[in-house]
């Protein structure tokens, strides 16, 4: 990999400013790895940053330019780029093996990955194969001792020239992700390197260890990247999945850190909270790990702690996705310093020996990978091999999904599958199962019996019976009912066979069109599809005029009837400012960049409906979309937000601090976006031009918690429901009472919801029924007028996810979406976070349905 002239240049005046600088807390080498010689020729993190590890937060060009001088330096070491993440920061690894085992490295890769596959792994010899260790440091940005830790074990196996070194070398190939969050690591480096003083300062009350909303956790759009191993929605998290599978290791670390008064934490987790498709082998070889890191810590005198507080349920964590792949995940919790040096409640805790404890796990888990290799190749083999024993002995052959309206949202899941190696297939016929009528080109089959039949049914099944009532994260995450997909399962391998056509590997988005060429009277466009809103926008900002259907209407299409369902938007030809031909390019570019269809119409007579002159078709205007960020909003809300609309969309958002609200012409916008918040940093004169505002014509689009702060403030008609009343023992083991008050929160569980279709807000439905995430039990009841409730959640509305029995009906005929008019503006309220995690594409629609038809939602 080149580097830049720009990046070289910023390298040497910053390791010049600094090794003219005094060291402060300077700890040698041997502080961290073992006092070896080292070849001479392979500089060490000092020689080469100017400064030791712990001094300085790394920035991550500095980190990546000392990995790819590794791979320069040593004949053990090579270095490649998987991906790059938004801010185009590239994500490598540094693979590391002996000279000889580098030499062969292709053929031992493959011959490892055979391992994976039933049909050859049966009689391969395991016993001179190497194992295959994959280190992955800091995937949250502010838990920096993670990837300040990646030169020091780089260092160590690329130059020592200890024998120790060596027969890790020989039996072994150690994968080095040196920073899983490019962005987020450098927007903390930052934070704590500018903070910090030449006398170090320990204070907890420093401003060193508080950086600014939304914090350094996150990527460039705000999530949560150690969530997103599952959905894959972003570039970091894909490319890591995508070259995860191209080595599918043995052991998978994931360093992390938690509170600085807490002392360091290794896996396995709670014993109850595993998730029932992780086989208890691997939970066992596990816990056999541990005793490595154990006899690691107890070695130097750090005190830790395993099987307590955190779970290996959810498969969308770096700790918990290798456990579903044959893998061994582990997870490390650092006690974090957040800054260079701060106190404790064990005393003053120094970056460096948050770094040191990092190095230290590194170290055990590749020394477990080297005791365990045979068992563990074993492992993957057998991990693999059974998933077909498994898969056989269900009582169904295969998953058949998709939607026939919605050719995006399918694309969108089809990625997720291939990106798993989830292999799926055509279906050559029509097919019917539990009334679902599922069409070639439309929809597809997994069969389950295939490697990673374990992965498939934790995507697809719903779960309604747990072991464990607590969860670190969700507990559930079903991918249809997420996508408000159509599925159903095939009961037989003959009915399978009978319906299964080719492996689909091409699943790009389909070249949009205009169906019937230059139009003489309009263009007309499904709202089914996800990403009709990409070309109403794209149409609107050419300048064009737009309107919606808000009844339904046939056509006859080249002599064939064609139905067009609510929300079907319509470009008029006379009426617009440019000349038909101009217009006709305009439309085909925004059908080619949304991938969609739409159909030229010569004539606004219809066979039944409203005709295309009709007032039922609705004006529209252009959302211009402001959204208030800051101290006391959901940054995650609020980046999946943006990340929505710009990613996907095309469409700009305005996001402005809620301090700062009263100093925004509003008048600017027409759509404000809340997401849940407190909102006390709007003063009286921000709340009033807000309230002008929204009588005058706008729309606010309000999630959660930010409708009590508009209830309270007279925006909004609304009653919010109250918990059931719980009758409790009179006393209850104190010890128990994190538990027992984490059982009653709702962690992630999916309600079923009926929707009014002929709504704005539910245009571009077809079924009247939707699947809805929830966390949390903020609930509010249905409008007492009987056309302000669109969605309403059906009585028994669990569907998949744990609940405390006695909330379990506690969402039962509340609202899901209300609306309130404000003079001449409306108020939508999702009472629910449509977007979550960027993938729960069934219900990001409505809320783009807010933003779009919001102004023509009465009450």
């Amino acid at each position: 990999m080149k580097t830049h002239v720009l990046n070289t240049l910023v390298l040497f005046l910053l390791v010049t400013v600094l090794s003219l600088s005094p060291a402060r807390g300077q700890q040698p080498l041997t502080y961290f790895l073992d006092d070896i010689e080292y070849d001479a020729g392979v500089p060490s993190p000092e020689e080469f940053l100017g400064f030791q590890i712990g001094e300085w937060h790394l920035h991550h060009a500095l980190l990546v330019h000392y990995m790819e001088k590794l791979a320069e330096t040593s004949e053990r070491a090579m270095i490649y780029e998987y991906a790059r993440s938004h801010e185009f920061r590239p994500l490598v690894h540094l693979v590391i093996t002996s000279e000889e085992n580098m030499r062969n490295l292709e053929e031992l890769r493959a011959n490892h990955l055979a391992l994976t596959d039933p049909e050859r792994s049966a009689g391969m010899d395991v016993s001179g194969m190497p194992a295959v260790v994959r280190l992955g440091y800091g995937v949250h940005g502010n838990e920096p001792s993670a990837h300040n830790a990646a030169p020091l074990v780089a260092y160590y196996l690329a130059a020592g020239q200890d024998p120790k070194v060596q027969e890790i070398l020989d039996n072994m190939i150690i994968v080095i992700d040196p920073s899983l969050n490019p962005d987020g690591q450098d927007r903390f480096a930052s934070w704590v390197n500018r903070h910090k003083s030449k006398t170090l300062n320990p204070d907890p009350a420093n401003r060193e260890f508080r950086d600014v909303w939304p914090g350094s956790r996150t990527n460039h759009y705000w999530f949560d990247l150690n969530r997103d191993w599952l959905p894959v929605q972003h570039p970091e998290s894909k490319g890591r999945v995508l070259a995860y599978h191209q080595w599918k290791p043995n052991i998978n670390t994931d360093h992390h850190e938690f509170g600085s008064n807490s002392t360091f934490f290794f896996q396995p987790g709670e014993p109850l909270r595993v998730n029932p498709r992780t086989p208890a082998v691997t939970d066992e070889l596990t816990l056999e790990v541990a005793m490595y890191h154990a006899a690691a810590f107890d070695r130097i005198g750090q005190t830790y702690y395993t099987q307590q507080g955190f779970d290996d349920f959810y498969y969308g964590k770096g700790s918990t996705y290798p456990d579903v792949q044959g893998s061994i995940g582990i997870l490390f919790e650092q006690a974090s310093s957040r800054g260079h040096q701060q106190e404790t409640i064990h005393g003053i805790l120094d970056f460096a020996q948050t770094v040191r404890n990092q190095v230290v796990v590194s170290m055990s888990s590749i020394e477990a990978g080297l005791n365990m290799r045979e068992t563990l190749l074993n492992h993957l083999r057998w991990f693999y091999s059974s998933a077909l024993d498994e898969a056989g002995a269900n009582d169904f052959a295969a998953y058949v999904f998709g939607d026939a309206h919605d050719q995006g949202k399918n694309r969108h899941f089809l990625d997720i599958l291939q990106t798993h190696q989830v292999r799926f297939y055509d279906i050559t016929g029509s097919l019917n199962v539990d009334g679902e009528t599922f069409e070639p080109g439309r929809a597809w089959v997994v069969p389950l019996r295939q490697p990673q039949y374990r992965l498939i049914q934790s995507m697809f099944e719903k779960v309604l019976t747990f072991e464990d009532s607590l969860f670190y994260d969700v507990s559930t995450w079903t991918k249809p009912l997420a996508f408000n997909m159509p599925y159903g399962q095939i009961a037989s391998a003959r009915q399978l066979a009978n319906i299964q056509g080719e492996q689909v590997s091409d699943i790009e988005l389909p070249a949009g069109r205009v169906a019937g060429g230059q139009a003489d009277m309009a263009y007309l466009f499904s709202w089914d599809e996800y990403y009709a809103p990409r070309a109403l926008y794209y149409l609107q900002n050419k300048g064009l005029r737009t309107h919606v259907a808000t009844e339904p209407f046939t056509m006859k299409i080249n002599g064939n009837e064609k139905d067009f369902h609510f929300g079907t938007i319509m470009v008029p030809v006379k009426t617009q400012d440019i000349d038909a031909a101009s217009l006709y390019a305009v439309v085909s570019e925004a059908a080619r960049c949304a991938g969609i269809e739409m159909v030229a119409v010569n004539t606004s007579l219809v066979e039944e409906g409203i005709h295309l002159g009709s007032g039922s078709f609705a004006f529209l205007r252009k959302p211009e979309i402001l959204m208030l960020i800051g101290q006391g909003t959901n940054s995650r809300e609020a980046g999946e937000v943006w990340h929505m609309l710009d990613q996907r969309f095309a469409m700009p958002i305005t996001k402005v601090e809620v301090e700062r609200a009263s100093s925004v012409d509003l008048n600017r916008y027409n759509v404000v976006v809340l997401v849940s918040g407190s909102y006390g940093g709007i003063g009286n004169a921000a709340r009033e031009e807000l309230m002008r505002w929204s009588r005058s014509g706008g729309t606010i689009v309000a999630f959660g918690t930010a409708n009590s702060w508009l209830e309270r403030n007279d925006f909004v008609n609304m009653e919010f429901v109250s918990l059931p009343e719980t009758e409790d023992p009179l006393t209850m083991p104190y010890h128990l009472r994190s538990n027992i008050r984490g059982a009653r929160r709702i962690s992630g569980s999916i309600f079923l919801a009926s929707l009014d279709t002929t709504h704005p807000i539910g245009y571009g439905y077809r079924r009247s029924h939707l699947p809805v995430y929830v966390s949390g039990t903020f609930a509010a009841k249905p409008s007492g007028n009987p056309f302000s409730t669109p969605l309403v959640f059906d009585e028994n509305s669990l569907m998949s996810g744990y609940v405390w029995q006695p909330y379990k009906n506690h969402l039962d005929k509340t609202a899901g979406v209300l609306i309130n008019r404000s003079g001449r503006g409306s108020v939508v309220s999702i009472i629910h976070n449509p977007n979550f995690r960027g993938f729960w594409f069934g219900n990001s629609k409505l809320f783009m349905n807010a933003l779009f038809f919001g102004q023509i939602m009465g009450n």
